[in-house]
Parts: C-alpha cells; structure tokens; sequence
C-alpha cells in the first residue's frame, strides 16, 4: 500500500494574493480541510503548507505559504495534491478505496471464496462493490469474459471488511 495518494488537483488561481482552487477527488471537499501539508508527488520529496484553506461548493479555496501571489499560482495550475494517508485518521471501519482494491471477497456464513474485489463506485444511493469472479461468460458477441457482480454497500449483503481477511458478504440467491 502506498503511503501518499492522489487527493485533488489545484485547477486555477483564485486570487491576485495567490489562493488556488482545488477540486477535490475525497468522497467530499471538507475531508481535506484537516490536512496542513500536501504533498506534489507520490513519493513526498516536495510538498506545500496550508496557510488557509476553506471549502467553496464543490471546490476548495486554499492559500499556501509557498505560493505568494498569482503568478506563482499559476505555476501549480493542473498539479496533482496526494496526501500522507496516516495523516488521514479515518475512523473506524472506514477505508481508502485504493486499500480495498484486489482484497478477497467471501461468503460470510460459508468462507467460500467468490473473488476479488476489483472496483468501487458510488451509485447514487452509496456504494457499489465491484467483484470479479473466475467465472467464464459469453457475452452477446460471443467472446469469452470474466464474469463480475455488483453488490450494494450496505449492511444486508457486506457483512465485514479487513484489510488483512478481505471482504465477506451474504449474496442473494442467483447473484453468484
């Protein structure tokens, strides 16, 4: 697991006193108002310090210390912010998308092994677990492809999620 993921992308300059606009990609702008450092790459060589920041509608308004007008602004236009994620201190059960990917997937009551979780989205109403099975299916151009089933986040069918066991679920009949 990496230490630093991508967190958003400064888009513009905001102001002639060096604010920025940042669109977020966290499940909402305000989960980055806790940060005072982002860093502008995966490895954490470079990075800038928070002076300011607030949230804007579906963007975030930041000022840095490095960045001290609008020319310089512009310098950091379409970069890419990652954060150190044990800055992060997510709850409880509450996971980075990027951790959950390729975990495991069971059937709680049985422990038989379904496949491996291969994407997240959000569907509107919450969550859509993406599993990959090793099943074998023909589509309607009779190519072979490997079968995947979407299961809903919620707590009738995702039973428990460890990063160390993997995903366990209680699927409705038919749905593997």
């Amino acid at each position: 697991m990496d230490e630093y993921i991508e967190a958003g992308k400064i888009t513009s300059a905001h102001s002639f006193h060096g604010e920025v606009k940042i669109q977020s990609w966290c499940d909402t702008p305000g989960f980055l108002l806790r940060f005072e450092t982002f860093y502008l790459d995966k490895t954490g060589g470079s990075f800038i310090t928070v002076e300011k920041i607030r949230a804007a509608n579906n963007l975030l308004i930041a000022s840095f210390k490095e960045i001290k007008d609008e020319e310089s602004a512009f310098k950091f236009k379409n970069r890419i912010l990652y954060i150190k994620k044990r800055d992060a201190n997510l709850e409880d059960g509450v996971y980075f998308v990027e951790d959950l990917i390729n975990l495991p997937v069971f059937d709680f009551d049985t422990g038989e092994k379904y496949g491996v979780l291969s994407d997240i989205f959000n569907g509107g109403a919450g969550d859509i677990y993406v599993v990959r099975t090793d099943i074998k299916e023909k589509n309607k151009k009779n190519i072979e492809k490997t079968k995947e089933v979407m299961i809903p986040n919620v707590r009738e069918f995702v039973k428990k999620v460890s990063l160390a066991e993997g995903v366990f679920i209680t699927p409705i009949e038919g749905m593997f």
